[in-house]
């Protein structure tokens, strides 16, 4: 079980700080609103992910029960998933300093950012695709139903820090600079991982 844990963590860590929906709001609000309101919309995303977690929870056995065909398809999807993400991340580019920047501070109260961070989790396609097809694939069907939800909680709470590190580190103006211009190689890095564990999928 300690395998599959290691495993599943490091799969959520490379799809959770790969650009997308997350991430973007995340920055979006922090840019716009200040620290505090990219903290709530870090949180509002980490409660997302819990409602992935729900119907991923109790909808996995009848998933894998249905057939060996069903599950070898789940099994392959989820490989293309991740060499579809590691494509984008070798796509990525340095971009011109001051792209990101806000010339105008809109206030937002904190369960507007919560609710924007909730929302676009609950309906983003990847965060789905992770649950369904990773998550099933990662952890054994005979791991405890238990343990299976302390992962859960585990992949909730640290969605939540890192979109909240995201919110405070890119409060940082010195920091964003950093990013635009330098953050591809980061993206790069990030591709050559995810191919490695769609391979370990695959074969």
């Amino acid at each position: 079980m300690l395998n599959e844990f290691i495993l599943l963590s490091i799969a959520h860590i490379f799809a959770v700080a790969s650009p997308g929906a997350d991430f973007a709001v995340v920055l979006k609000n922090t840019l716009n609103s200040g620290r505090k309101a990219g903290v709530m919309t870090a949180i509002g995303v980490g409660f997302g992910i819990s409602i992935h977690m729900i119907y991923t929870l109790f909808g996995m056995a009848l998933i894998i029960a249905q057939s060996e065909i069903l599950f070898t398809l789940v099994q392959w999807v989820g490989a293309g998933y991740l060499l579809w993400l590691a494509w984008q991340g070798f796509q990525s580019r340095a971009r011109q300093a001051g792209e990101h920047k806000s010339t105008l501070q809109v206030t937002l109260k904190s369960m507007q950012a919560f609710r924007q961070g909730f929302l676009t989790n609950v309906f983003n396609p990847k965060a789905t695709a992770f649950f369904l097809f990773l998550f099933t694939n990662l952890v054994n069907p005979d791991t405890p139903f238990t343990i299976q939800s302390l992962y859960g909680l585990w992949l909730v709470f640290y969605t939540m820090l890192w979109f909240s590190f995201v919110a405070w580190i890119f409060s940082r103006q010195r920091v964003l600079a950093w990013y635009e211009t330098h953050g591809h190689y980061f993206d790069w890095a990030m591709g050559v991982v995810l191919v490695i564990i769609a391979l370990r999928m695959i074969f």
